[in-house]
């Protein structure tokens, strides 16, 4: 086999290995991406959640205050 053959075929090997690597890094970013996306779904609702429980307390704690002033008139 002659050496500018040889050299080709080892520069296709070195290809074939990159590409290789940036196969797996390419995946490996997409299943990365995919959990990511999937705990920012949670996030969002729990951020949610917590928002529509903080509203509850308020409204209840106007509620209370209210009545507290009601009260306090009254007396």
């Amino acid at each position: 086999m002659p050496v500018q053959q040889i050299r080709i075929m080892k520069d296709i090997q070195r290809l074939e290995t990159s590409v290789n690597q940036l196969l797996e890094a390419f995946q490996k970013c997409q299943a990365e991406n995919e959990l990511l996306k999937d705990k920012l779904l949670t996030l969002n609702s729990e951020k949610l959640q917590l928002m529509q429980k903080n509203d509850q307390a308020k409204n209840r704690l106007e509620s209370m205050i209210s009545r507290l002033k009601t009260l306090e008139q009254s007396a």
